[in-house]
C-alpha cells in the first residue's frame, strides 16, 4: 500500500493555466464506486472558468467531468458518466492523421498503470470534420492513500505545431 498522502500540492488554477505540472497533484475518494474529485476538479464553475479543456474520468475511464472549454474542443457535448470512454472526442488521430482508438489515447496509459502522460500530441475530429491538434497533459487522480482512482486529461490547442491536413479551428 502507498504512503498516505496530504494533497499540499492539489491544482489551482494558476498552475494549470501557466503549465505548471511539475508538482500538480489531483486528488479525490470512491463514494458509492463513483470518483468524487476534490480541489479544483469538484467546482463545476471554476473548471468551466479555464479557457483550457479538462476532463475527468473514473477508473473504468468512464468520462464523468468536463469543462466548456473541453466542449468546445470536441465540438461536441459527450454522455457524462454513461458509456463515453477515456475522451469526449468524436475520434482522434495520431499526428500523422491515423486514427488513433480512444482505449489507446493518452488517457489509457494514467488509467491502466497510474503513470502520467505529458505534452503529448494528438488531433481531436469534431463531427463536423474540423480537427485540433492538442497538447495533452493526463495526471493520476489519487485517493488519500495513494491509489490511482481515476484520471484528468488537461488540453490546450498546440499553435506550435503544424501538421499537415489539420483544418484551422475555425473553419
Amino acid at each position: 500500500m502507498a504512503a498516505s498522502v496530504t494533497g499540499a500540492g492539489l491544482a489551482t488554477s494558476t498552475m494549470i493555466l501557466d503549465g505548471n505540472f511539475d508538482k500538480i497533484d489531483f486528488r479525490g475518494e470512491l463514494v458509492d464506486g463513483h470518483l468524487i474529485a476534490k480541489g479544483i476538479l469538484a467546482d463545476q464553475a471554476e473548471m468551466d472558468s479555464i479557457p483550457v479543456g479538462i476532463y475527468v474520468l473514473e477508473k473504468d475511464a468512464t468520462v464523468v467531468k468536463c469543462n466548456k472549454a473541453a466542449i468546445a474542443g470536441w465540438g461536441r457535448t459527450p454522455s457524462l458518466g454513461t458509456s463515453e470512454k477515456y475522451c469526449g472526442s468524436h475520434l482522434l488521430r495520431y499526428p500523422s492523421g491515423e486514427v488513433m482508438p480512444h482505449e489507446l489515447a493518452p488517457p489509457s496509459v494514467v488509467i491502466n498503470n497510474g503513470a502520467t502522460v505529458r505534452n503529448a500530441d494528438v488531433i481531436c475530429e469534431q463531427p463536423n470534420g474540423n480537427r485540433l491538434l492538442a497538447l495533452v497533459n493526463v495526471f493520476p487522480i489519487r485517493d488519500n492513500e495513494g491509489e490511482v482512482i481515476g484520471a484528468v486529461n488537461i488540453f490546450r490547442h498546440n499553435t506550435s505545431k503544424t501538421v499537415p491536413g489539420l483544418l484551422p479551428e475555425s473553419e
